[in-house]
């Protein structure tokens, strides 16, 4: 069971909590630097803690230095990093390519790289996407989705890939009419 945070609101010392809790992965989103420093600095505040990125933005990162960087990594702790990739936003970018040829481009370079099919995930929500995932990686991490859109994709990208879904759940304890439900709901 894994914990999601946004780069600049995870700290080492969140992340070494986290794993105290006993939470075996954390998810870290809004990466677009290609060296990963906070990745780096969560797994050495760490002893077994999962990192994952949740995505490194592949328009801001330029993949042969995310492939260095997942080598460095790996050859530090091994085991406990996936790299999760995906065509997020593009705001200041120039590439005008369709988002999924410059994912397979991506994906090529870090094949030709020697990153691991299995120590990688694709952020998929279309169809053409998730069979993407399951082809050239250990599966797809959809972001804000449904269980109903959670169902679909298992049965798009078959019952061996990895499906790290996010989830939106709202922890109301015991009163079934918490004030605290309004907010979440409308998020």
């Amino acid at each position: 069971m894994g914990v999601h945070y946004v780069e600049g609101d995870l700290t080492p010392e969140a992340a070494a909590k986290v794993e105290r809790l006993g939470y075996t992965a954390v998810w870290i989103a809004g990466t677009r630097e290609p060296r990963l420093t906070i990745v780096e600095r969560v797994l050495a505040a760490t002893g077994a803690l999962a990192v994952a990125t949740g995505i490194v933005n592949i328009w801001y990162a330029e993949a042969q230095a995310v492939a260095d960087t997942y080598h460095r990594l790996e050859a530090a702790y091994p085991g406990r990093f996936l790299l999760g990739i995906g065509a997020g936003h593009r705001e200041l970018g120039t590439d005008f390519r369709s988002p999924y040829q410059a994912l397979v481009d991506y994906l090529d370079v870090l094949d030709e790289s020697g990153v691991p099919k299995q120590r990688r995930v694709l952020a998929a929500l279309g169809p053409r996407v998730l069979k993407l995932a399951a082809e050239r990686s250990a599966g797809a991490h959809p972001f804000l989705v449904t269980p109903e859109y959670t169902r679909r994709a298992r049965e798009l990208v078959g019952p061996d890939a990895l499906l790290a879904v996010r989830l939106e759940v709202v922890h109301c304890g015991v009163e079934a009419a918490s004030p605290n439900r309004a907010p979440a709901r409308r998020h």
